[in-house]
């Protein structure tokens, strides 16, 4: 039996615009279309429908902890 050297294949997962912004806690979409016109999420259009979805993955990798919730942020002395 021949093994195979490929690394596994990753399905992307596509989500909403409402979805998304849910993800990132806002109730509106418009945020995703904001952030998608300045550049920070790209927009996908599937066959068969007018929707346009956003991935997932790039949706989650805009969240970071604030600056003082940081566990590398040094505490002050009192």
């Amino acid at each position: 039996m021949k093994s195979n050297s490929k690394a596994p294949f990753k399905v992307k997962q596509y989500i909403n615009y409402t979805e998304a912004a849910h993800l990132l806690g806002y109730s509106s979409s418009a945020i995703i279309r904001r952030l998608i016109n300045e550049g920070h999420l790209r927009s996908y259009k599937f066959p068969d429908t007018a929707k346009k979805m956003v991935e997932k993955n790039e949706v989650i990798a805009l969240i970071t902890p604030s600056a003082s919730e940081s566990p590398d942020s040094p505490e002050e002395d009192k």
